[in-house]
């Protein structure tokens, strides 16, 4: 092989492998081998092209050298001169190091200087990418960012309790919070922890099987209590059988999924607390007749009984395919803000939620989320509970099925608004932070209770926006096989072009 089919190698092997490790944000075996292997290949080709021409201080070689000190020259001039004017590219499919509006929006309103310290040590790869995320949102607001090397900062490292490297702490004043994993996601929710001003008071409805809030295993709502908390909610319980009334001070009503008919009293209570302008938000699991489905039926809503079954939508964790509908299709809602076909939400064994007719005439009524239109309505709800597949009836008519409506009620003692989900699962620990899950149910909350303000697209604490897989899950997944047949194909075409070049 020729020199210049081996400078042709190295630089294929070093493409594949830088766009390996930024990708990916890591040096794995795949981006490893590339680098030293194409290096080495560049080694050896300049090596013989100065040996052929018999002296490294030759006319023809001097001539290369100097166009390369040239480039390189005008690569770090431009990016210096970026740096220095404060812009940024942001390439990434996933824009990961583009700020997201409610980040801006929660910068903005900081009422002093922001300090970002990142905790770390020499060797760790993963802080190149905390770096460029903390200078982005440097860029975005009233913030300045820090770094400390572990081994040089230990006592300052152990006032803040930092105990790994790649951690961040945000300080605001004396406050501060420890972000351990820092996405733009955690760090804003860390930063929403020292700004909230928690006012409004949401009542967790107990004592008829409800979800647990409380509970931090996958199928408890304790990832739904924190972030209610994080977002300006005080969360206190309200059982409603021993309840004659929802207190005055109640911003709002939560029922997560009862699992037990409430009582009359409970019922009326409730009922009482809409017509003087109350608020509610229900998450309603499909098999269960609580008493919440004929009190949301006079209020206009459908609440039939089965489950939605969406062939659009595969098997998951065992379930029957069509079972568990992913949500892309959404009406124009505050609540949907934000949300496309590029941001879908994910719904377990979910019934369908419609709207029947209007109360009275000034009142208003939607369905916001659907599933795809193939999907139909099975009412063999026992089946689907036992994992089995549902068997299609042959009347079973295929349409969009509504996964969420809501309403808005004109009342004499105030505007009752009420949001109705035909599904709990999707707020449980296990499945909050699935695709848009989280934000679904926040901004459904604070429409409820009319805090529109709050209402935003949340910067992502595990997953970006959703292609439906990112690049780094693409790329993963394609090492191996994926990766190597393109590079040995471009590798062949470049020695064939060096081949053709010497003959």
């Amino acid at each position: 092989m020729n020199a210049r089919g081996l400078a042709a190698v190295g630089f294929v092997a070093l493409g594949f492998g830088l766009g390996a490790y930024y990708t990916t944000d890591g040096l794995g075996v795949f981006s490893a081998a590339n680098l030293i292997g194409g290096t080495l290949a560049l080694a050896i080709a300049v090596l013989a092209a100065l040996r052929r021409r018999g002296a490294p201080g030759g006319r023809r070689g001097s001539a290369a050298w100097v166009g390369v000190a040239l480039a390189l020259a005008a690569v770090w001039i431009a990016q210096h001169a970026f740096e220095r004017a404060g812009l940024a590219f942001d390439w990434t499919a996933d824009a990961r190091y583009s700020v997201a509006p409610a980040t801006r929006q929660a910068l903005a309103a900081l009422p002093q200087r922001l300090t970002l310290t990142l905790f770390h040590d020499g060797g760790d790869n993963r802080t190149r990418s905390t770096r460029l995320l903390l200078q982005s949102l440097a860029r975005a607001g009233p913030v300045d960012v820090r770094e400390r090397q572990l081994d040089q900062a230990a006592d300052e490292a152990e006032r803040y309790g930092v105990a790994a490297s790649n951690a961040v702490v945000v300080a605001l004043g004396d406050r501060f919070e420890v972000v351990e994993r820092p996405t733009e996601g955690t760090i804003w929710e860390a930063l929403e922890r020292l700004t909230s001003a928690r006012q409004a008071v949401l009542y967790v409805a107990r004592g008829e099987g409800e979800g647990n809030l409380e509970r931090s295993e996958p199928s408890g709502f304790s990832g739904l209590a924190a972030a209610l908390q994080n977002e300006g909610y005080v969360l206190r319980d309200f059982v409603a059988a021993a309840a004659e009334a929802i207190p005055t001070d109640a911003a709002g009503v939560l029922f997560v999924a009862p699992r037990r008919p409430l009582r009359e009293s409970s019922l009326a209570a409730l009922e009482a607390y809409l017509e003087r302008g109350g608020r509610l938000v229900a998450l309603l699991d499909p098999g269960t007749d609580t008493g919440l489905e004929a009190l949301l039926g006079r209020w206009g809503f459908s609440l039939p009984p089965g489950v939605v079954v969406d062939p659009a939508s595969g098997p998951v964790e065992g379930d029957p395919p069509g079972v568990d509908p992913i949500a892309f299709e959404y009406a124009a809602h505050p609540i949907t803000r934000g949300l496309d076909p590029t941001k879908m939400t994910f719904f377990r064994r979910a019934r369908p939620v419609g709207v029947a007719h209007k109360p009275e005439p000034d009142d208003e009524l939607r369905a916001l989320v659907f599933s795809s239109k193939r999907a139909w309505v099975t009412t063999d709800v026992d089946a689907v509970e036992h994992g089995l597949a549902p068997k299609r009836p042959a009347d079973a008519g295929e349409g969009y099925q509504a996964l969420l409506a809501i309403g808005r009620f004109p009342r004499a003692g105030g505007e009752a608004r009420i949001a109705v989900f035909g599904d709990a699962d999707f707020a449980s620990n296990r499945y909050l932070r699935s695709l848009y899950n989280l934000d679904l149910v926040l901004n459904a909350v604070h429409w409820a209770t009319a805090r529109e303000s709050a209402i935003t697209t949340r910067p992502k604490a595990l997953t970006p926006d959703q292609y439906p897989l990112t690049p780094q899950q693409s790329l993963r997944m394609l090492y191996g096989v994926g990766l190597l047949i393109p590079e040995a194909c471009l590798i062949a075409a470049a020695l064939l072009w060096a081949r053709r070049r010497s003959a």
